[in-house]
């Protein structure tokens, strides 16, 4: 019966190993052995890597007396016959052996290592496939948070100053999992999945539980349950706040604690009004580790895709993003003072319930009522519509269309009607 082989071990002390060959193989294998703080010696027929231009390399064959010197061997040479011998001899000269890409002739394999000061985590496929051990290993990477790794000290010392039978392992066992737990806080786009990034599709597959936001869309809704991710909701409606931010941070910061990886999942980008700043606070101070992913941001894609160009030569010089109002849906009137010979196109946020304000507001204020305007509606959907008309239509522009919605005041709007756009489009009279 073939004996399993074993995976190169975390050793307690360094080896003393020999490593045959200086090509890019050889090298993937010296920076192992150089990490593991392993006595290294090479040895190669030509120098194929300039990497070893920076090692002592032995350039020339190994005498077979020398074989003794050495407790671990790796032969990275892909020398058929080399390895047959060493294979065949090393129980008489007494080392381990490795030959790259030849499980049959090798006492153990390497492992992809994750390491977090002093934990290892080692993954290895037996041989069959270092690829797929790397892409596991930087998985496990993404998914373990760093902020464990004082527990890790924590425990040392309890061990030095301790008993194994006066530790109260249920309380180490609590406080195992208590730092386990990770949020990320991830940007969905304004709704559809096409819109989603990369890096939050690939952070949906390791996440436990989310928490959504009501502008994130059904279709990523249905992903993450067909991902097996608990889904809760903790939308906040005008009208309807059944989730205060007191309550989300204190949802997230129960989750993480129990081992968790938590989705907090927001509509667009977090950066823009989404309250990233007093989450990422909130959780940094009660040590949990946080990664935030941006998103597409509604501000943006609404544009393009309302057929409106936001920055046009000789007409826009930027783009200024506001919010109508702060918190507690508290109106403001700051962001109008933009619109009075402004060299630049707003995109105005959650405005569509105070457009009656606005109009009021801007005659107030002197601005003229004749800036071109846009409401885009539902952007990212099917239902996608863009109302075209004046700053001072806008209640009749509101009135044609549905939350949520983007509201952009410039000149851009009326110089962009010959631009390609997506879903339905309405223009007022002037």
């Amino acid at each position: 019966m073939h004996k399993m082989p074993f995976t190169l071990p975390i050793a307690l002390t360094p080896k003393k190993a020999l490593l045959i060959g200086a090509g890019n193989v050889a090298k993937q294998k010296h920076k192992v052995l150089q990490e593991a703080h392993w006595e290294v010696e090479i040895i190669s027929k030509e120098i194929k890597d300039s990497y070893f231009a920076d090692f002592d390399v032995n350039v020339g064959t190994i005498a077979e007396s020398d074989l003794s010197h050495f407790e671990i061997i790796i032969d990275a040479s892909g020398d058929e016959n080399l390895g047959c011998f060493l294979w065949e001899n090393r129980k008489k000269f007494g080392y381990l052996l490795n030959v790259v890409d030849s499980p049959k002739l090798c006492d153990f394999y390497f492992g992809a290592l994750v390491r977090y000061e002093e934990v290892s985590i080692l993954v290895s496929s037996n041989g069959a496939s270092p690829i797929l051990s790397q892409t596991l290993r930087d998985k496990i990477t993404r998914i373990l948070p760093r902020s464990f790794t004082p527990l890790v000290k924590t425990l040392q010392n309890l061990r030095k100053t301790q008993r194994v039978e006066n530790y109260d392992k249920k309380h180490i066992q609590t406080q195992c999992i208590k730092s386990l737990g990770k949020v990320f806080i991830i940007g969905c786009g304004p709704n559809s999945l096409e819109s989603l990034t990369l890096k939050a599709l690939e952070t949906f597959e390791i996440l436990d539980v989310a928490l959504l936001d009501n502008l994130i869309g059904k279709e990523i809704w249905n992903l993450l349950e067909s991902l097996n991710v608990e889904c809760i909701s903790v939308g906040k409606q005008k009208g309807k706040q059944n989730f205060t931010q007191d309550k989300i941070n204190a949802l997230m910061l129960k989750l993480a604690n129990e081992g968790k990886n938590v989705g907090r999942l927001k509509g667009g980008d977090p950066a823009v009004f989404g309250r990233v700043f007093e989450e990422c606070s909130f959780l940094n101070s009660h040590n949990v580790e946080v990664e935030c992913i941006s998103g597409l941001s509604s501000a943006l894609n609404g544009t393009l895709t309302s057929g409106i160009a936001p920055t046009l030569r000789g007409i826009s010089s930027g783009v200024l993003i506001v919010s109508a109002h702060l918190r507690e849906n508290i109106f403001h009137t700051e962001w109008l003072h933009w619109l009075k010979d402004s060299p630049y196109t707003l995109i105005v946020l959650m405005s569509h319930s105070f457009a009656k304000k606005i109009v009021q507001n801007a005659k107030e204020l002197g601005i003229s009522l004749e800036i071109p305007a846009a409401f885009i509606s539902k952007v990212d959907s099917k239902e996608q519509k863009t109302i075209i008309g004046t700053l001072g239509k806008l209640e009749e522009m509101s009135n044609l269309c549905d939350k949520p919605a983007i509201l952009i005041l410039g000149e851009v709007v009326k110089k962009s009607l010959e631009m390609p756009y997506a879903g339905a489009r309405i223009i007022l009279e002037s």
